[in-house]
């Protein structure tokens, strides 16, 4: 047989994956919303309203250009990622896909809070006394944070499929030019093992350890068992022995009779008395 060393190709996603892309995208479209989606938190909360509510597919796609890319992206990865766990494999392009592209895609972001943390931010929002305004600088703080948080976890999916596929090597074992091995042949080994001492032999007829020795009548020792589950060893054909008349098998008495002379039991066959010789 010869061995052929091969690496593996291609993977399932996995569950792991499938949330990592889940949340990212997730998180992307929250980020994607602009300010409709914390302005429908705020008035759940507070009655007055900060947010400008009203809509203009210009002036939205143009503060929000940099956000929906990562909502688009993120949502491409995710749906690759389940229809990959579902229907087929995934190779070495997911992975690297989502390491290139996430860092590119981020890249606004990442200047947007750098932007943000520079300057009078955190003492304007966060150092007053009033709730609202510390739910509106959170949610400019979950606006630019939560791309960032959807890049990283896209990059550590792509890094986890990436370690996946480029696992241990594995070895197969090929046969040579289609040969096949010849099968060895089984030896068989027809002699019966002997019991070397009379304990192995007693039982292996049946005499083990629940035996006893009994004295026969005519003085022979033979053992005797007393099982109480006696072994099932099968139903076998017993013959049946015809019935055999012993009423003229019994021992028969000697017929006597007396001697008239001298009164002695004298046998019948007996011609003399054997105590007077009187002639019978």
């Amino acid at each position: 047989m010869a061995k052929t060393i091969g690496r593996k190709k291609m993977t399932n996603s996995g569950g792991g994956v499938c949330f990592m892309t889940c949340i990212a995208a997730l998180l992307a479209l929250c980020s994607a919303a602009d300010d409709y989606l914390p302005g429908l938190l705020y008035t759940q909360f507070f009655s007055r309203q900060v947010y400008d509510m009203s809509f203009n597919l210009e002036d939205f796609l143009y503060r929000n250009s940099s956000y929906i890319s990562v909502a688009v992206f993120a949502l491409v990865m995710m749906f690759w990622a389940f229809s990959a766990a579902k229907f087929k494999r995934m190779g070495k392009a997911f992975g690297w896909v989502n390491i290139f592209m996430s860092p590119v895609l981020c890249i606004y972001p990442a200047l947007k809070l750098y932007d943000i943390l520079g300057t009078d931010f955190f003492d304007k929002y966060f150092k007053t006394n009033y709730d609202s305004d510390k739910f509106v600088g959170v949610a400019a703080l979950a606006k630019v944070g939560f791309p960032l948080i959807a890049g990283l976890l896209l990059i550590l999916s792509g890094i986890v499929v990436l370690a996946r596929v480029g696992g241990e090597d594995f070895v197969a074992e090929v046969p040579r030019g289609g040969k096949k091995e010849k099968s060895q042949p089984v030896s068989t080994d027809n002699n019966i093992s002997v019991p070397e001492n009379n304990e192995q032999e007693s039982s292996a007829f049946g005499f083990g350890e629940n035996t006893q020795s009994v004295q026969g009548l005519t003085g022979e020792t033979k053992p005797a068992t007393y099982n109480e589950a006696p072994v099932n060893t099968g139903t076998f054909y017993q013959p049946e022995t015809p019935a055999v008349d012993t009423s003229d098998m019994r021992p028969k008495r000697p017929s006597v009779k007396l001697c008239p002379k001298c009164g002695e039991l004298v046998g019948d066959d007996e011609l003399f008395c054997s105590n007077c010789g009187y002639r019978m």
